[in-house]
């Protein structure tokens, strides 16, 4: 398995997976020039539908008890740095996130290659696995369950940053000593070094988990309640830490917000169906009907 990449700036990280991204954007994605978000529900892509009020927002539905996932495809030659944010919460870190009111890249990021994509699966608790996103009720969401509750409950938002250019550094030629191998030994031990500093960045990252390991809420939501994401169950998913260092504004942003159908179609996002019955326009017009038999 392909581990994902994590970026180290600044204290912050980031993740990204590696998987085929689509050539074209589609109605199943936001057509965004750096990077297009894509939602699976249960496995299966969902439609994205545009605001109707050109606010650039895009709504999808949300499905009581369903798990999800978020794919994030760079559509660039470069590397990018990706800050999700899921009910105004960090996806990596679990903290509230300031990305979006103006504070710059202050949470942990996933790193997208040049032409690669990341699915993006649930709350990370280490390098190793994340929990699932699953729609619950607000109520019973992690943002409110961990105290962490803010006015971005059913949003789903997304910074672009593109990398700070390094500067180019030259490398002498070496110089040998009268041992001709003993540079190659320096090297070696240089080597051993990095691997030991990654290495313990990887074990600081699983030490630093602070989400409570608590199974997810199973009561529904009540008729006419307002869907969050929950701590759903563990998933296998590596990352490794990698460096990356963005600049100080995002290069693009994208926000996503999730309904239950009922309230999508009271904001007009979906159309009501075809075959629902309009009985205050059957009554005014007198239209005659047949009486059913009665409930009880």
């Amino acid at each position: 398995m392909r581990h994902a990449l994590i970026a180290v700036f600044l204290g912050t990280a980031g993740l990204a997976q590696a998987v085929p991204a689509s050539a074209h954007p589609s109605y199943w994605e936001s057509p965004s020039s750096l990077v297009s978000v894509s939602v699976e529900v249960e496995g299966g892509a969902v439609p994205l539908y545009p605001a109707p009020d050109g606010s650039g927002r895009f709504y999808l539905e949300a499905r009581q008890g369903a798990r999800y996932a978020v794919t994030l495809a760079n559509r660039t030659h470069e590397r990018l740095g990706v800050v999700l944010t899921v009910d105004g919460l960090n996806a990596i870190s679990g903290d509230r996130d300031r990305t979006f009111a103006g504070a710059g890249p202050t949470g942990r990021m996933y790193v997208l290659q040049p032409w690669d994509s990341a699915s993006i699966k649930g709350w990370r608790t280490s390098l190793e696995d994340v929990r699932r996103f699953t729609f619950v009720d607000e109520r019973a969401s992690y943002a409110a369950r961990s105290g962490k509750a803010n006015s971005r409950m059913g949003w789903i938002e997304v910074a672009v940053y593109r990398e700070r250019p390094r500067p180019y550094v030259s490398h002498p030629d070496p110089v040998y000593g009268t041992d001709p191998y003993e540079g190659g030994a320096r090297d070696e031990k240089r080597q051993r070094s990095s691997d030991a500093g990654h290495a313990d960045a990887e074990e600081a990252d699983r030490s630093a988990k602070t989400a409570r390991e608590a199974p997810p809420s199973t009561q529904p939501g009540p008729a006419g309640g307002y869907p969050g994401t929950g701590w759903g169950p563990r998933e296998v998913d590596p990352a490794m830490v990698v460096d990356f260092e963005p600049l100080a504004g995002p290069a693009e942003k994208i926000t996503l917000r999730y309904e239950y159908g009922s309230a999508l179609r009271a904001l007009g996002i979906l159309p009501s169906p075809w075959w629902a019955r309009d009985r205050l326009r059957e009554r005014e017009a007198g239209r005659e009907g047949f009486a059913p038999p009665p409930r009880y």
